[in-house]
């Protein structure tokens, strides 16, 4: 049986069906821990992007200050909408394996490409289980740059279990 388990989430509906599956293997082993990792490709977790969080609006002595209250999603920078999206792809998972009565841990990775991350990660954490999706991309991304799954399965050093 797995002990650590470790479940590649990128909001899709494969990705979805990795997190049933996990709950079922912890359904099996209680003693199983579960780890869920969404890859942020490097160029959008960029810290720098998180200055333009806040509006600078004019201080009463004369300053600027930034204001204390956020922007609209809508008129932020594209690189803190993404980062915030990826946050809320985490949040749905995080949801639905806690209504499934399953505690995981939840890791944003940086960087690209996914399937290095994942595996550097897995091998790191003593992952035991990979779980990926069969597809998260559209049709041409995926005839371009091939299938992430795929390339997970043959890096790995460990079991891949890929959910259609």
């Amino acid at each position: 049986m797995y002990n650590h388990i470790l479940i590649g989430f990128d909001g899709s509906e494969d990705s979805v069906k990795a997190l049933e599956r996990a709950a079922q293997f912890y359904a099996l082993n209680r003693d199983c821990k579960i780890t869920v990792a969404h890859v942020i490709e490097q160029h959008i977790n960029n810290m720098a992007a998180y200055n333009y969080t806040y509006p600078v609006v004019p201080s009463i002595n004369g300053g600027m200050n930034p204001s204390p209250i956020p922007l609209p999603e809508n008129e932020l920078p594209p690189e803190i909408q993404e980062t915030s999206r990826h946050s809320t792809i985490l949040d749905h998972a995080k949801s639905f394996l806690m209504s499934q009565g399953v505690p995981a841990e939840f890791e944003s990775l940086d960087g690209k490409p996914v399937n290095d991350d994942l595996c550097e990660f897995a091998s790191e954490q003593d992952v035991d289980l990979i779980i990926v999706g069969n597809s998260g991309k559209g049709a041409l991304q995926k005839l371009l740059e091939g299938s992430v799954s795929e390339k997970v399965m043959k890096k790995a050093e460990m079991d891949v279990l890929i959910v259609k």
